[in-house]
C-alpha cells in the first residue's frame, strides 16, 4: 500500500488547530460546502463539495481512531481509487509551544502500482491546498468558538 505525507506548522495553539479539523461547523468554512457527522469512533462522516455545473461531489467515510489533540484517523467507504475501504486519512497533531503546533497529514492505503500515481498525486495536492485554507481560516478567525453550535 502507498501513501502521501505532508507536514505543516501553524502559529496557533494545538487546541485551536484540533477544533479547526474536528468541529463540523468550522469545517464548512475551509474544507467542504457541507459536512455531516461528528467525530466519534465508528461514526460516519460525509463531505460534499458543490461544483457548479459539474454538480455535487460527496464522499463518505468512518472515524476509525480519535485521540484528542494527538491523532484523528478516518477511512473512506467510497474512495474511487479503492472502493473496498482501505484508503485512509491520518491527521497527527503536535504542540510545539503555547502558540505553535504541527499537523502531519498522511493519506494512505492506495493500491500498489503505477495506476494509483494519479490518485496519490491528487491527494497530496488536495490536502496541501486544504492545509493552506485551514491556516488562512484560523489566522483570520482568532475566536473560532463563535462557529460552534450551541447545544
Amino acid at each position: 500500500m502507498r501513501e502521501t505525507k505532508s507536514v505543516f506548522t501553524f502559529d496557533e495553539p494545538i487546541e485551536k488547530l484540533w477544533s479547526g479539523v474536528t468541529v463540523y461547523e468550522v469545517l464548512v468554512h475551509w474544507l467542504a460546502d457541507e459536512v455531516k457527522g461528528r467525530p466519534k469512533v465508528g461514526g460516519d462522516f460525509s463531505w460534499t463539495w458543490k461544483l457548479g455545473l459539474e454538480g455535487d461531489f460527496t464522499t463518505h467515510g468512518i472515524y476509525k481512531k480519535i485521540e484528542p489533540l494527538k491523532e484523528l484517523v478516518m477511512e473512506w467507504k467510497d474512495h474511487p481509487a479503492d472502493p473496498t475501504g482501505t484508503i485512509y486519512l491520518q491527521l497527527l497533531f503536535e504542540s510545539m509551544g503555547p502558540n505553535q503546533s504541527k499537523l502531519t497529514i498522511v493519506n494512505g492505503g492506495f493500491p500498489d502500482g503505477d495506476g494509483s500515481d494519479v490518485w496519490i498525486d491528487g491527494a497530496k495536492e488536495a490536502w496541501d491546498g486544504q492545509a493552506i485554507h485551514l491556516k488562512d481560516f484560523l489566522k483570520q478567525n482568532p475566536d473560532i468558538t463563535k462557529f460552534f453550535k450551541k447545544t
